[in-house]
C-alpha cells in the first residue's frame, strides 16, 4: 500500500531582525558615532587653528573637507555594524518541509486490526507463514475454541507442538489421519479423523472436558496427562506457539 503524505516546498529564506542584538548595536552605533564627531571636530579644531598661526586666514572650504572625510568614514561604519544587525533565518535542512501524521503501514500490527474475525486471521495468518496444511481453518478453531471455553491458541498450538501444525500426521495402512495433535496415538495405536475439522472438534471438546472444566489450564499440567513421557519440552512448545500466535506481527509489504 503506497504511503500517502502532504509535501510542501519549504519556505524561501527570509531575513528576520534580531531585536535584542539590534538594541545594543544602536547603542553602540550612537557611542561610535559620538566618538567619531568628536575626534572630527577637534581636529577641524587643531587645523583652523594651525591654519590660523601660520596664514591668519582659513579657507572655508576646508572645514567641510574634513567634515565630509568624516562622514563617510562614520557611514561605513554604519554601514558594515548594520549589516550584522539582520540575520537570515535559519535555513530547513530538509528540501521540503512535510506535513503529516506517521503513515500507517497496513501489515505491522498486531491481530486487532482484523475486527471480529481477528483471531482466526490470526490463526491462518501464522499458519500460512509456516505453511500449514491447516491454513484457512481459522474460524473453525475459533469456533469450537469458544463453544468449549478453552483458549483460542490452545490446540493450533498442540497442532504445531505434536505434527509441525499438520505436515507429519500418522497414517493407519497408509490412510491419513487427519490427526495433527497425537490424540489418542501411542504405539501403534492411531486414531484417525475424516477430516481436519472432526480434528479441531474432537481436541477443543477434549481439552475443555479434562482439562479446562477441572480447573487445569497450563500447558504443563495438561502435558502430565495428555503426554506423560514429556519431560517438559512439550509444554514448553505449546507455550512458544501461544507466544508466536498471540504476539503475532504480519511481515511488512
Amino acid at each position: 500500500m503506497d504511503e500517502i503524505t502532504s509535501i510542501k516546498p519549504a519556505p524561501s529564506p527570509r531575513f528576520e531582525i534580531n531585536f535584542p542584538r539590534a538594541k545594543a548595536t544602536a547603542v553602540k552605533i550612537q557611542s561610535h558615532i559620538k566618538g567619531v564627531l568628536n575626534i572630527t571636530n577637534a581636529r577641524i579644531r587643531r587645523f583652523k587653528s594651525f591654519i590660523f598661526r601660520k596664514t591668519h586666514t582659513i579657507s572655508p572650504a576646508v572645514p567641510f573637507v574634513w567634515f565630509g572625510v568624516s562622514t563617510v568614514t562614520t557611514l561605513f561604519v554604519v554601514a558594515f555594524i548594520i549589516s550584522n544587525i539582520t540575520t537570515p533565518a535559519k535555513i530547513p535542512t530538509n528540501k521540503y518541509s512535510i506535513f503529516s501524521s506517521k503513515p500507517l503501514v497496513l501489515g505491522i500490527s498486531t491481530e486487532e486490526i482484523f475486527g471480529n474475525d481477528s483471531r482466526a486471521a490470526v490463526i491462518d495468518k501464522v499458519f500460512a507463514a509456516y505453511n500449514c496444511p491447516l491454513t484457512g481453518l481459522g474460524e473453525k478453531f475459533i469456533e469450537e475454541a469458544d463453544k468449549n471455553d478453552i483458549p483460542y491458541w490452545l490446540v493450533p498450538a498442540v497442532a504445531f507442538q505434536e505434527s509441525g501444525c499438520g505436515k507429519i500426521t500418522p497414517k493407519r495402512d497408509g490412510v491419513e489421519s487427519y490427526n495433527a495433535w497425537g490424540w489418542g496415538v501411542w504405539g501403534d495405536n492411531v486414531i484417525l479423523f475424516d477430516n481436519w475439522e472432526q480434528g479441531i472438534e474432537t481436541v477443543s471438546a477434549y481439552m475443555h472436558d479434562r482439562f479446562f472444566s477441572k480447573g487445569v489450564t497450563e500447558p504443563c499440567d495438561i502435558m502430565r496427562v495428555y503426554t506423560p513421557p514429556s519431560s517438559g519440552s512439550w509444554c514448553l512448545g505449546v507455550n512458544y506457539f501461544k507466544d508466536v500466535i498471540i504476539h503475532y506481527k504480519s511481515p511488512f509489504f
